[in-house]
């Protein structure tokens, strides 16, 4: 066997692994939510009628950080470009992610202190040596630069801190990590999400074009842990992803993405629809004279519920347009890429005012 095939099996054998471990811990997760109160009530934009158990981010992450730390203790993550120092910023991440999430399952924090727990995550990826430090020219051949300045801004640390990259790379891990957060309003919309952006930038990392097995690896590890959790998650839910488990979900796409250097279009193609309907939605809220950030029922996929959309036919319609999308992406070059995308965000405009008009219509 050459090298690919040997990496191929590895990967699909650690997400079978991820898969199983994820499906029997949700079960364990299942009973401390109940036992310590991390429930999810009726009301509000909320869909279910009974209290629902939360932390399935809980079992999720517990799986992902144990199967990437065996791999590295085994040696499976050595790779050229990626750094031990980078997968432990990634990991930390999450632990961070987690530790915010499980809080405000129980405690419901008010959002300017929900939004610490992201930006000290995406801080410590940036300070960990992950950083969009060049995209390919739209327009061109080759790589343009995002590092115009570097500087070490604390002499006792290895980090160098470089700008603009850092402030993008800020900003789309903010922006990513947000985006599955206020998608998880239907039952498994968020977890089928990550499993297939998950897939898309593994399945490209196994590809010659881009060997780099270690990232295929995590890759599957990621993918794999929210597969098993969907059987539990798929409506009607027995357990939800909750704070912790939609954070995870976002910040893991787009950490991968940018370790897995060409892949950025990727996870963005998989998430552009629901970028802009979180940009839609912002903007509706600042124009109605609410706080941009207070939930509502105004999100596409509440409004594809309310045109009349059966539910599992909204789920699975979201899934199949990201799905259709990063796979168109991985045959294209930068400029088509750009064009994708711009075409996904015009579809979410369109789509968010078919839905809401049908919906409008129905409560009439």
């Amino acid at each position: 066997m050459n090298d690919r095939e040997i990496a191929l099996i590895l990967v699909l054998g650690a997400a079978l692994l991820a898969a199983i471990l994820s499906w029997v811990g949700a079960f364990a997760t299942r009973r401390l939510a109940w036992k310590y109160g991390a429930l999810s009530y009726p009301g509000g934009r909320r869909e279910h009628a009974v209290a629902m158990p939360q932390w399935g981010g809980l079992g999720i992450c517990l799986v992902v950080i144990a199967l990437i730390g065996l791999a590295g203790g085994l040696g499976w993550l050595e790779q050229t470009r990626l750094e031990p120092l980078q997968i432990t910023g990634f990991l930390v991440g999450l632990v961070i992610l987690l530790v915010g999430g499980l809080i405000d399952d129980r405690k419901e924090l008010p959002a300017h202190l929900q939004i610490l727990f992201p930006l000290a995550a995406a801080f410590v990826v940036l300070e960990t040596g992950t950083t969009i430090a060049q995209v390919t020219q739209p327009l061109g051949h080759g790589g343009l630069s995002l590092v115009w300045w570097s500087r070490d801004l604390v002499s006792w640390w290895p980090g160098v801190s470089q700008f603009p990259a850092d402030l993008i790379t800020l900003a789309w891990i903010v922006v990513a990590t947000y985006t599955t957060k206020i998608l998880d309003g239907l039952d498994g919309l968020v977890t089928g999400l990550t499993v297939i952006g998950a897939g898309l930038v593994g399945a490209l990392s196994l590809s010659s074009a881009y060997f780099q097995p270690a990232i295929a690896l995590i890759s599957g590890i990621v993918g794999g842990a929210f597969l098993g959790f969907l059987p539990h998650n798929r409506h009607p839910a027995k357990q939800y992803l909750a704070e912790a488990g939609s954070l995870i979900a976002g910040f893991s796409l787009a950490v991968l993405a940018i370790l897995s250097t060409a892949k950025i279009a990727i996870a963005l193609a998989v998430l552009a629809l629901p970028i802009m309907d979180l940009i839609l939605v912002a903007l509706g809220r600042i124009r109605r004279g609410v706080p941009w950030y207070r939930g509502d029922r105004s999100h596409l996929h509440f409004k594809l519920l309310a045109a009349g959309l059966p539910y599992r036919l909204a789920v699975l319609l979201m899934w199949l347009i990201a799905l259709s999308a990063g796979v168109v992406a991985l045959t294209l070059q930068t400029k088509g890429k750009i064009f994708l995308i711009l075409g996904l965000f015009i579809l979410a405009v369109v789509a968010s005012y078919v839905a809401g008009f049908y919906a409008r219509k129905n409560r009439r």
